[in-house]
């Protein structure tokens, strides 16, 4: 039985029965047959891209929808009563782009938000190292900076989306003091020396691709 959802505006109440709908066109049917064949839904995200739901709490000159994460967290929850693997892909991108959002260039912003924030390019985010899951401040990834560019080198476990996005968002050391000194980058997938390890083996949410991510001198 749907929430009974008490929205702030009418245009919030009709995103969530935007997303309903799309929930039930698009997202029900294909559930089960992805998740039990591991299959990664990347034309899922599109479709919720298009449809101007990955970029709810991100303003709409960039691409975004403008609204309140109350509204945006809502949807997410729409988004998981059908496919959870889904729902935690869509808060995963959103998350992926903060840092972008927060503290790039305007440059940066525009030539990479819009694609973002519309599902043509799906993001990743890259903070927990296998020794340093719940200690970001103990990560050993380091990034060295050689001219105008930084260098990465480490590895990054437990990324959802690792090996499907098409760009991710990578925590790196620049310095030694402690969590102070960590840095983020914006990393395409195309990047040489960027690769993935094998998918984790897990006990659920099978059409969420979860994987270690290497960054050999990246």
């Amino acid at each position: 039985m749907p929430a009974n959802r008490l929205m702030p505006t009418e245009e919030s109440a009709d995103l969530i029965e935007l997303t309903r709908s799309i929930v039930d066109k698009e997202l029900r049917p294909a559930v089960d047959g992805f998740e039990r064949e591991a299959r990664f839904p990347r034309d899922v995200f599109r479709t919720l891209g298009r449809a101007g739901l990955l970029g709810l709490p991100y303003p709409e000159e960039l691409g975004g929808g403008g609204q309140p994460y109350e509204v945006y967290l809502q949807v997410v929850e729409e988004i998981a009563t059908a496919w959870a693997a889904v729902g935690v892909g869509t808060s995963v991108h959103a998350l992926s782009c903060f840092g972008l959002f927060e503290a790039g260039t305007d440059a940066q912003k525009e030539q990479w938000l819009p694609d973002m924030l519309a599902g043509d390019l799906l993001g990743a985010y890259c903070l927990s190292e296998a020794h340093a899951g719940s200690d970001p401040a103990a990560m050993r990834t380091r990034a060295v900076r050689e001219g105008d560019e930084y260098v990465l080198n480490g590895a990054k476990a437990w990324t959802t989306h690792g090996g499907e996005a098409d760009f991710y968002k990578v925590m790196a050391r620049t310095s030694d003091d402690g969590g102070r000194g960590i840095s983020c980058f914006l990393v395409p997938a195309d990047t040489p020396g960027l690769t993935a390890d094998h998918p984790e083996q897990k006990m659920g949410l099978m059409s969420s691709t979860t994987a270690t991510m290497l960054l050999g001198v990246v």
